[in-house]
C-alpha cells in the first residue's frame, strides 16, 4: 500500500479505515465480524484507521483499541475526533441510542469545543483506546458550535500538537 507523509512527517497510508460500523452504525456489528474487519484491512495493507467517541458511543472506540493493542505502535496511524464527550444517561438506560447506533442510550453525547472539553475528551478516548496515543485528532462536526469550535477547540488541539501529544490538523 502506498504512503503519504503530511508536512511534518507523520505517513499515512492512502486507503484508510472508517470505523463507525465498528460502533453497530445502522446495525449490530458482532465482535467476530469487526475483528475480521480489521483483519481483513490489515492484510490488505491499511495502516490509517480512525474511529470516534460518537460512532456507538464509544464502542468503536473500544473494539479499535483492543484490536491495534496486539501490533506493533509504530506500525499505524490512527485518529480519533474531539467535540463530543459521552457523559452518563440514567434516564435513557435501557433505551436505544436514538443517532443511529445500535447500541444501548447509557450514555449521551454532550458537544464541548472548549479547552477542558477537548483535553477531557482525548482523555477518555485514550481510555476507552488503552493506548498510548493518539495521532491525530479532529474536531468533530463543529459546524453548530463554530464560535467555540473555531476559537477554544483549535487552540486545544495546537496546544496538544505543540506538546507533542498528538499530531492534530490545525491551521499552521
Amino acid at each position: 500500500m502506498r504512503t503519504r507523509a503530511t508536512s511534518r512527517g507523520l505517513e499515512f497510508t492512502e486507503l484508510g479505515l472508517g470505523t463507525a460500523q465498528l460502533g453497530n452504525l445502522y446495525r449490530e456489528t458482532s465482535p467476530d465480524e469487526a475483528d475480521a474487519t480489521l483483519t481483513a484491512a490489515w492484510e490488505g495493507g491499511i495502516r490509517y484507521i480512525d474511529t470516534a467517541p460518537h460512532y456507538g458511543l464509544g464502542l468503536s472506540e473500544r473494539r479499535v483499541g483492543a484490536w491495534l493493542r496486539e501490533r506493533p505502535r509504530d506500525a499505524f496511524v490512527l485518529s480519533t475526533k474531539v467535540g463530543r464527550l459521552l457523559v452518563p444517561s440514567p434516564e435513557t438506560a435501557g433505551q436505544q441510542d436514538d443517532e443511529g447506533f445500535a447500541v444501548p442510550a447509557d450514555r449521551r453525547r454532550v458537544f464541548d469545543f472548549s479547552r477542558d472539553g477537548v483535553l477531557r475528551s482525548v482523555e477518555a478516548s485514550l481510555e476507552r483506546l488503552g493506548l498510548d496515543r493518539i495521532d491525530v485528532l479532529y474536531l468533530h462536526d463543529p459546524d453548530d458550535h463554530f464560535e467555540q469550535a473555531s476559537g477554544e477547540g483549535i487552540a486545544a488541539l495546537i496546544e496538544l500538537r505543540e506538546q507533542g501529544s498528538c499530531a492534530p490538523w490545525a491551521p499552521e
